[in-house]
Parts: structure tokens; sequence; C-alpha cells
């Protein structure tokens, strides 16, 4: 009885993991992104063009603040 439990906890963590990170897909690239500074958080990332990685960071103020000026 209590294996099931244990199973259906894990099963309900994990469901509720996904469903946050299909909520907010964005959420992975703003962790990813926090711990950056200087040139490395103004430049662009791979796969982004300059003008879509100012458009990223426009939506994301409170990280790019010194970018967007």
């Amino acid at each position: 009885m209590n294996k099931q439990i244990i199973l259906y906890a894990i099963l309900g963590i994990l469901v509720l993991v996904l469903l946050f990170f299909t909520i907010f897909p964005g959420m992975i690239d703003a962790v990813r992104d926090s711990g950056k500074s200087g040139s490395d958080l103004c430049s662009p990332e791979p796969g982004y063009t300059e003008d879509s990685w100012k458009e990223h960071m426009s939506h994301h103020p409170n990280i790019y603040s010194e970018c967007l000026k």
C-alpha cells in the first residue's frame, strides 16, 4: 500500500512539473540566462538573429535591463 502512495506522489509531481514547463516554456531560458553578466548576457544566443534576440530580451526586462538601455 505504501509503495502505491509513493508511486502516485512521484507521478503527480512529474505531471505538475511537466504542466508548469508547458505553461511557461520560456522559464528554462530565463533561469539559464540569469547567471550571465556583461557582454555574455547581451550577445545573441546560438540560433537567434540580432533582432530576435532583442525581442527575447524585451520579454525579460528584469534580467536584461542593462542590455535594453
